[in-house]
């Protein structure tokens, strides 16, 4: 099974060509006054490390992500945590964010609120696509507190959070998430809470694992449960539980193999949180499906000891661009097992030649080569997203990669 790139990371990375970048904390010192900078259909991108602050979109329909959005490497998921240091909601959505608006690559954690720990939704409807929400606490809503709202969860970990009522999400007042390849587990009391003496409520889960199943939904008799497809009744997702990452999945856990098998439009990167190959056979029965969650059990590793992405045949191995994002320099490394007639070219989005890069027949052995953002003619390109395109004999592979000035 190949990953299909398809509607959601277009438009992110549609996104990122025809708006303004705010690089954190390059441009900005916090990624609120990355938000604070931005307007409508902006990104704001933001760099590895801990940021201890609480953030607010405040209305703004842009995309806040890590440098898992530009590289699609997971391992930015991890390395880019939103920590809230319990002074309320980690992430606020409450002034009218619709679907153009996008959180995208982040840990969510040690929130404490009133009102949704880790995040809090009122009259919004963003799209939340692969972050791990945990170990926050709220009154109601311990991961999400959930009002008048209908986001999307897309690839999330929900797990360890806390409350009153409503451990993993709360939800009051016609609101109306929708959850696909998520987990939820270990979040107390319970894992979805309907309050009843609101407007109704619905929840569609697909292809997900759910503590408790639809008992760990209390609907309060003011609500729908939408359990489709592919879920997973009360199986405990077996994490690893201690270490660097707790939420990888031990040998015998059932959300292995079991994920959703049409990935269209999920944003799916081709290696998992720690950086191995993201649909693998895990369970050895000769058929390769993702596995829930954010981690891909028994698969072998996707990245060098230079942590740059590699993406392996029999014939070739091509290297993720470094750096990546860059200005204006970066190296493509490649490697090639017999000698062959070999093609690098570079295009732009609209699918122009932009460079020619290599084109000559060469040894097998290790090869690389620089581009510096220089066109066939000589002309510097502009900031944008950019495709290298390797052939090498019969294989060839396209990649991505981002030019900021």
């Amino acid at each position: 099974m190949k990953t299909i790139y398809f509607v959601l990371v277009f438009f992110l990375l549609s996104t990122l060509l025809y708006s303004t970048i705010i690089n954190v904390p390059a441009d900005q010192p916090t990624i609120q006054a990355g938000i604070v900078a931005a307007v409508d259909a902006d990104t704001v991108l933001v760099q590895p490390g801990t940021y201890v602050e609480n953030i607010n979109y405040n209305g703004k329909l842009i995309t806040v992500a890590s440098l898992f959005l530009t590289t699609q490497d997971t391992t930015y998921i991890s390395q880019t945590v939103i920590d809230g240091n319990q002074d309320g909601s980690v992430v606020t959505f409450i002034s009218g964010e619709d679907s153009t608006t996008i959180l995208c690559g982040f840990t969510i954690t040690n929130g404490s609120a009133g009102n949704g720990g880790g995040i809090y939704f009122n009259n919004s409807n963003p799209i939340l696509s692969n972050l791990i929400i945990t170990d926050n606490y709220g009154s109601i809503g311990g991961g999400i507190d959930c009002h008048y709202s209908s986001p999307s969860l897309k690839n999330v970990i929900i797990s360890g959070n806390s409350c009153s009522i409503g451990g993993g999400i709360y939800c009051e007042n016609n609101s109306n998430p929708e959850l696909i390849n998520c987990i939820m587990w270990n979040d107390s009391p319970e894992e979805v809470y309907f309050r009843g003496s609101s407007d109704p409520n619905s929840i569609t889960i697909s292809y997900s694992d759910i503590q408790d199943g639809t008992l760990g939904i209390v609907t309060n008799s003011n609500g729908m449960i939408n359990w489709l497809e592919g879920n997973l009744w009360d199986e405990d997702p077996l994490f690893v539980g201690t270490g660097d990452h707790p939420y990888s999945l031990l040998e015998d856990s059932p959300c292995i193999d079991v994920g959703i098998p049409d990935t269209t439009g999920l944003n799916l990167p081709p290696w998992d949180i720690i950086g191995n190959h993201r649909i693998w056979d895990g369970d050895g029965n000769g058929s390769a499906i993702i596995d829930m969650g954010a981690y891909e059990y028994g698969a072998p590793p996707s990245v060098d000891i230079d942590d740059n992405v590699i993406v392996q045949t029999p014939e070739v191995i091509l290297q993720q661009n470094y750096p990546n994002p860059f200005n204006p320099i970066t190296t493509i490394n490649y490697s090639l097992k017999e000698n062959s007639k070999v093609s690098l070219k570079v295009y732009n989005i609209k699918g122009q030649k932009v460079k020619q890069l290599v084109s000559e027949q060469l040894s097998a052995g290790q090869h690389s080569v620089v581009w510096n953002g220089i066109d066939d003619n000589g002309k510097s390109v502009s900031s944008g997203i950019y495709f290298y395109k390797l052939k090498a004999g019969n294989y060839q592979k396209v990649k991505k990669m981002l030019l900021l000035k």
